[in-house]
């Protein structure tokens, strides 16, 4: 019985399960109590959805409402394909038909509260009852890092990290943009969704640029001193932008350059840095992030802004009966990606079937897996594989891999069709 429980855990945890749960059908296990559980998800992103879908798997008997309150769900990954008109909309959109058909009650509403007394959630119209709740709320903002950035201001210099509203102003704004123009791109040094995503996305506005609008240029102005994928990306930049050259249509200027964004002066759109005083047509500014502001408002957050969980359970530190997945969690280590987002919510899961159940708890694996796609033909990936430390409550790295910089012509190629292929498989294993 310990093995079976081992492989499946392993299955669930590491993403070897997409398939077989994006499927209608899937493993049954059998429950051992006859009453009706009942768990409440909030949030329908990647990790609330993949959640619902893992335990009605695992458990068929358990009553799982999700609140999410918008109907339909426009995802983060490959958003910066979108931004450049090489996917459409449609494609990055998903709804809940599939998790009602399989039994999960959807409930569009705004959660509201958390009453951990008397173990329900109050959204605007009505309470759940719940055993456990799971939080997968997602990511918030602070707008007021920069000075002279807002909250309103977002809608004229967006950040395009969240939502489709977003998308849709800088796609709009790329577009308009007069050849010869300049963007300005600027992301924080603290964690935030997608580590590699800013670097994705001036790979595509470059090859945009490069195809659509060659006398434009883009100026990355970076609060880090370093970046995730550094030197794969700028490999690409090399071969595919002539980075490092007066033909290069971008320019990176990281922190130890004086790239860290201080101020924005809407009236003459500028950012203001160390390195000087910089004018944009488009100024796309990533803001600092923390959890969703349900989650402070519920007392789930902790002094880094984000929520602090047993990376065991993924049951929040400051509520009990509560869990968080997804990039809400402080889940030591593991980023604030989509992938490792579906990995916690399978782990968790098969934590609350093993509570349920009576069942002993395991130590599990994590794992995560990113492709940033650098051109129409080139991609570079990097797959890190994670234990939980049961007296540290971290997750430690076990192994990593990274596409070689010697790595031929083919593999990169390759690499564009595993994304995509990645992207279908969590596509289909959170929304069927």
């Amino acid at each position: 019985m310990i093995d079976e429980r081992r492989k499946l855990l392993k299955w669930l945890a590491t993403g070897a399960g997409f398939a077989v749960l994006g499927a209608v059908a899937g493993p049954v296990i059998k429950t051992a109590y006859p009453e009706k559980l009942r768990v409440v998800v909030i949030g329908g992103g990647f990790a609330g959805a993949t959640f619902a879908r893992a335990l009605r798997r695992l458990d068929p008997n358990v009553h799982i409402t999700l609140i999410e309150e918008n109907p339909q769900y426009h995802c983060g990954p490959l958003g910066a394909e979108y931004l450049v008109d090489k996917r459409d909309e449609k494609t990055l959109t998903f709804d809940y038909k599939n998790l009602a058909f399989e039994g999960i009650t959807i409930v569009h509403d705004r959660a509201i509260k958390i009453n951990a007394e008397k173990k329900h959630v109050e959204t605007r119209t009505s309470n759940y009852k719940y055993d456990r709740c799971v939080v997968a709320a997602g990511i918030s903002f602070d707008f007021e890092h920069i000075k002279g950035y807002n909250q309103e201001l977002a809608d004229v210099f967006p950040h395009a990290w969240k939502g489709a509203k977003q998308l849709d102003i800088l796609k709009k704004q790329l577009h308009e943009m007069p050849d010869g123009g300049t963007i300005l791109m600027s992301a924080p040094n603290t964690e935030y969704r997608c580590p590699p995503g800013p670097y994705e996305r001036v790979s595509q506005i470059a090859e945009y640029l490069k195809e659509h609008k060659p006398n434009a240029k883009l100026i990355f102005l970076d609060s880090k001193e370093r970046f995730p994928k550094q030197a794969q990306f700028e490999l690409a930049w090399t071969r595919l932008y002539g980075y490092g050259t007066e033909k290069s249509n971008i320019q990176w200027i990281g922190a130890k350059q004086g790239g860290t964004v201080t101020e924005l002066r809407a009236d003459t759109r500028e950012l203001i840095c160390a390195a000087g005083t910089f004018k944009g047509d488009v100024i796309n500014i990533i803001p600092r992030q923390k959890a969703d502001l349900f989650t402070a408002a519920n007392g789930l957050t902790g002094d880094n802004g984000w929520c602090p969980v047993n990376t065991q359970t993924l049951e929040s530190l400051k509520i009990p009966d509560v869990h968080v997945i997804g990039d809400a969690a402080d889940a030591q280590s593991l980023p604030k990606s989509a992938f490792a987002a579906t990995c916690q919510a399978r782990v968790c899961a098969l934590a609350i079937h093993s509570i349920f159940n009576n069942r002993p708890l395991m130590t599990p694996e994590y794992m995560n897996v990113c492709f940033s796609l650098c051109g129409t033909h080139y991609a570079i990936s990097v797959s890190v594989n994670y234990r939980q430390n049961p007296e540290s409550n971290k997750v430690d790295i076990v192994s990593a891999n990274i596409t070689p910089l010697d790595s031929p012509a083919d593999q990169y190629v390759s690499e564009v069709q595993s994304a995509y292929s990645l992207f279908d498989n969590m596509a289909t294993g959170a929304f069927g």
